[in-house]
């Protein structure tokens, strides 16, 4: 029951830290370093929703080793 807890909380906690340095990386890429001739800029607001996805995944994932404990 304990492996199951741990899965249902961290298995999302994962896929936000990830989307969150995804979507960090390919702001960053495209506002400094990227080319888009025509295009319009990445706004700022990307790279905010990236730190904010990063951060709910990196409390969710405290709180199941707070709570929970690792499990290996």
């Amino acid at each position: 029951m304990q492996g199951v807890l741990a899965a249902l909380i961290g298995v999302p906690a994962t896929i936000l830290v990830a989307g969150g340095l995804g979507i960090i990386g390919v702001s960053v890429y495209l506002r400094f370093i990227g080319n888009r001739k025509g295009k319009e800029p990445i706004h700022w607001g990307h790279i905010a929703l990236g730190l904010f996805l990063f951060a709910v995944g990196v409390v969710l994932l405290w709180v199941e080793v707070a709570t929970i404990g690792a499990t290996s």
